[in-house]
């Protein structure tokens, strides 16, 4: 009688094998498509896009103005391609763009809390020590305190005050020479 003998798989084959009958339809790469999806678009286009579906192998892309659908669809193809790259499995054979409006009240608030951010960031701008001039002004001013205690903690809180608003002041003259940001907030 002889001896039969196993054919040896590697665990790349067999793994392989177990994946497919697990996922016959290629599903794990319609996830992959969304995951490099930021990748691909890119930081701009990423900003007016948000959820994703698959659909029998069209990639559906929700965003925020009929202005992107329509640009987003312009550039469609290469998405594509660049998408399929990237996940080793052409199973994204179109992307399709929807205009959502809840993408679109997202975006808004995107917007909003940037600005929001922006108009309340904490100034950057190293504070400018005051002059002699100045500086005695300041305690001119703090003379109006009688408690002596008091008097000097207020002094302190003005020139730090002082030497910050004169910092930004000289930060935001130099952004505008240079046409940089202008100051959200002249008043300070």
């Amino acid at each position: 009688m002889g001896v039969r003998r196993r054919k040896t798989e590697t665990f790349g084959d067999l793994s392989h094998d177990v994946v497919s009958r697990i996922d016959p339809h290629g599903k794990r790469y319609e996830s992959q498509a969304v995951q490099v999806w930021p990748e691909v678009a890119g930081e701009e286009i990423v900003k007016h896009t948000r959820g994703f579906a698959m659909r029998e192998g069209e990639l559906v892309v929700f965003v925020d103005s009929p202005a992107w659908a329509n640009e987003l669809s312009l550039m469609a193809e290469r998405l594509k391609e660049s998408i399929n790259s990237r996940i080793s499995h052409g199973s994204v054979r179109a992307i399709r763009f929807n205009v959502s409006k809840r993408v679109q009240e997202e975006r808004q608030w995107d917007v909003s809390r940037q600005q929001d951010d922006e108009y309340y960031r904490v100034d950057t701008a190293p504070p400018i020590p005051l002059s002699p001039e100045e500086l005695m002004q300041a305690e001119y001013m703090a003379e109006a305190v009688p408690d002596l205690e008091l008097r000097e903690k207020a002094l302190k809180v003005m020139i730090k005050d002082l030497e910050g608003k004169k910092g930004a002041r000289a930060s935001n003259a130099a952004e505008r020479a240079t046409g940089g940001p202008e100051d959200a907030n002249p008043g300070s």
